[in-house]
């Protein structure tokens, strides 16, 4: 205030006002602040670990969804995208993982697709990309894409493979898998249908496994498929996708780690793990990231489950079951699916996609892990459709 009147140049009135405007202007700017919060419409994870959306305490059950998006990419015009999602809103579905890039086959047949499909094509690509959002716009199911769900995908493109290149800015693999990252998030961060965003679909489970090194001889270096190198791909990976997004959860897309993950990486044996080793690489592998994500299918699935809810209260995380499931038809699956679903109700884990939705790749025998409205494997969709209406009745 002393400067205001010296030489008399700015009179008292003026100081008064002054200040007055600007208290207003800050008083309104925090104000505003929680506006901002409250509309915004993906996952977030509080302070504490607690997964919110439009800033309330949240927790729902999802499907994966493999054709998502695949499927528009070969017929733009296919009438059982927006047929699926319909369906889904029917059971009360609130999300879908799906994958956003993937290929599958041969690393000759993966480069044919990819060029097909996205490099010589981005524009057929976004269009594709932009048609899904619409639907899940349309339908009020929220999206999970995971960017690499087949995990090297840039490495076929690049002609070059090992997680090094990845983390090397020289690279040609570098510079695909940060444009795509780049060109994703920066289109879709505020799109109303984008719930947040995974990394890729296990990369975890190709970590350090003995019997790769022991194949490799000769001169040439084993390849750097190794912890180290995928916990500094998944932080560049998080930094990256935060520099265009604050908001929006970001998860890994890991399983659970092997038994003999720990040992995997630090004695290249498979001795089964301690049960503190395994929490290690559990806590580890996902460090970079605001969730614990785990994929769950074996019989032990359900205590599994409860011990990982158990350990992410303790690191203050909240958990994602990015998939879980039971193959086969209703009569060999109905139990250990009950037991799956109960444990993560109990375990109060506030994310879980299951596996997986109208998956016309898995209607084999016991590899049928296929979901449809219509077949013997729809009690799963009317199981979840309970389960959320309860977890919506909790939050209301």
């Amino acid at each position: 205030m002393k400067n205001c009147f010296v030489s008399g140049l700015v009179p008292k009135s003026f100081c008064i006002w002054l200040i007055g405007w600007c208290f207003v202007c800050t008083a309104n700017a925090d104000a505003a602040r929680p506006v901002l919060f409250q509309v915004w419409h993906g996952l977030t994870v509080a302070p504490g670990g607690t997964l919110e959306k439009d800033g309330r305490r949240y927790r729902g059950i999802g499907v994966n969804f493999v054709g998502a998006l695949r499927r528009l990419l070969i017929n733009p015009d296919d009438p059982s995208v927006p047929r699926d999602f319909k369906e889904l809103q029917a059971y009360h579905i609130p999300f879908v993982r799906f994958p956003a890039l993937a290929a599958w086959g041969t690393p000759a047949r993966c480069r044919a697709y990819l060029k097909q499909v996205y490099q010589s094509h981005p524009r057929r690509y976004f269009q594709a990309m932009d048609a899904l959002c619409a639907i899940a716009n349309k339908c009020h199911v929220g999206l999970i894409p995971s960017l690499f769900f087949t995990p090297f995908w840039p490495d076929d493109l690049a002609h070059e493979s090992g997680l090094a290149v990845w983390n090397n800015p020289q690279s040609r693999t570098y510079r695909i898998w940060t444009q795509y990252v780049t060109q994703m998030v920066k289109r879709y961060e505020h799109n109303r249908a984008i719930w947040g965003w995974e990394f890729g679909n296990e990369l975890n489970l190709r970590m350090d496994l003995p019997q790769v090194r022991q194949r490799v001889s000769g001169a040439k270096p084993p390849p750097d498929y190794t912890h180290a190198q995928m916990w500094q791909l998944y932080a560049r990976f998080v930094h990256l996708v935060r520099r265009y997004d604050p908001y929006h959860i970001v998860e890994a897309g890991n399983s659970r780690p092997r038994d003999s993950s720990w040992h995997n990486m630090m004695d290249h044996t498979w001795k089964k793990d301690t049960l503190p080793q395994w929490a290690y690489t559990l806590q580890r592998d996902n460090a970079a990231f605001d969730m614990i994500c785990v994929h769950e299918y074996r019989a032990s699935a359900p205590a599994s489950i409860l011990r990982v809810g158990a350990m992410a209260i303790r690191w203050h995380k909240p958990v994602f079951v990015g998939e879980f499931g039971v193959p086969g038809p209703e009569v060999a699956s109905r139990r250990l699916f009950n037991a799956i679903l109960r444990s993560i109700l109990k375990a109060q884990v506030p994310l879980a996609a299951v596996w997986a939705f109208d998956e016309r790749h898995q209607t084999v025998g016991d590899h049928d892990y296929s979901i449809t409205p219509t077949n013997n494997r729809s009690f799963m969709l009317k199981a979840i459709e309970r389960a959320n209406m309860k977890l919506q009745q909790s939050r209301s």
